[in-house]
């Protein structure tokens, strides 16, 4: 049995259909995590990719938001020498775990799963234009993981490796296949909008499938591809949490503030509030 509510995605996909592609583009160029991939591509040149993707595989259970998480790797990646292989990146990346403060938690299982992926590594090293095709990477990643190649951390190496190409200048394919990476906050975005009628622990947990579900349906339906549309809807809601026990308008508020400012201007405040009135639509926590 479904649990996507039809007309609550219509309604959110009809909002971000408002949303220009021009925005999109800007949106994408203010991410703190597009900035850090462009520090990694500074140094690291073309390799930058396969660190990103290494780096992507073991970004769950954070101590950290996700953007000054990835601002830390980066400061870390920027300062070691560029890797040569595969192994010698899965140990440079065990080193870092060592000594990140964003990233402490089940660190061994972490460093299994960079063991795990290392072949794969060692390929997008040696041959970083062949996973210009992101639906290479997810299918390759997933192979080599035993995992779906929908599951968030996958989907998130092609994010990660897509900003890393375009940090090159490079056009990549595949990226209208690529779903929506589903973490915490996605999560909870996808029950604040009322997609699905459940909690976002729920949504996280049974309902995931589910989500991206949702979260394609809206992609297709707004004409934003989910890799794009991953900014637009997760930046503004940092801190969402925090800004729910405020009230519903203040977190509408903050989310539109933080839209229109991650777009410099281009999405104007009347369009970032009614894209954050269906966003935010309901309290998932009430």
């Amino acid at each position: 049995m479904t649990m996507l509510d039809e007309s609550r995605i219509a309604a959110v996909a009809s909002v971000l259909r408002n949303i220009p592609a021009s925005a999109v583009e800007v949106i994408e160029l203010n991410d703190p995590q597009y900035a850090a991939i462009k520090k990694l591509v500074a140094v690291h040149g073309d390799r930058a990719v396969a660190l990103a993707v290494a780096n992507a595989l073991i970004s769950y259970r954070l101590s950290l938001p996700g953007e000054k998480y990835w601002l830390e790797f980066a400061d870390w990646g920027s300062r070691i020498p560029t890797p040569s292989a595969g192994k010698e990146l899965v140990e440079a990346m065990k080193a870092f775990l060592a000594e990140s403060r964003g990233n402490r938690m089940v660190v061994q299982q972490k460093a299994r799963r960079l063991e795990r992926a290392a072949p794969v590594l060692e390929r997008v090293l040696r041959e970083p234009g062949r996973y210009r095709d992101l639906g290479v990477l997810v299918k390759e990643l997933a192979g080599v993981l035993g995992a779906r190649p929908e599951e968030k951390t996958i989907v998130f190496a092609a994010k990660m490796a897509y900003y890393a190409y375009r940090a090159l200048g490079l056009e990549v394919a595949g990226k209208n296949e690529i779903p929506v990476p589903l973490d915490r906050r996605m999560a909870l975005l996808t029950s604040a909008s009322g997609m699905i009628n459940s909690t976002p622990d729920k949504v996280f947990t049974r309902y995931r499938l589910d989500a991206v579900r949702a979260w394609q349906k809206v992609s297709r339906e707004s004409g934003i591809p989910a890799l794009h549309l991953d900014a637009v809807v997760w930046l503004p809601a940092h801190g969402i949490e925090r800004n729910l026990r405020r009230g519903l308008e203040y977190a509408r508020d903050e989310f539109a503030r933080r839209l229109v400012g991650y777009s410099k201007g281009i999405v104007d405040w009347n369009t970032a509030r009614q894209v954050a009135g269906q966003i935010i639509y309901r309290d998932p926590y009430s």
